[in-house]
């Protein structure tokens, strides 16, 4: 599996103006879609199943899909 893309400072600077300009005033909207546009960017060569598999392994597991 493909590690994510990292980001510059300086392109991290760059996606912050762009989500402030979007959302002025809205600090919680302004974070969901940093993030949302930051995973785009760091996933952006993997294919749709690396994609999910690289998510995945954020997710908790339960006793019941373990076993």
């Amino acid at each position: 599996m493909p590690n994510p893309r990292s980001l510059t400072e300086s392109e991290i600077q760059s996606l912050w103006a762009e989500v402030r300009a979007e959302f002025p005033g809205d600090e919680m909207m302004q974070e969901v879609h940093f993030v949302r546009a930051l995973h785009a960017i760091q996933l952006r060569d993997f294919t749709r199943e690396e994609r999910i598999a690289y998510l995945n392994r954020f997710v908790p597991q339960t006793a019941s899909q373990s076993a």
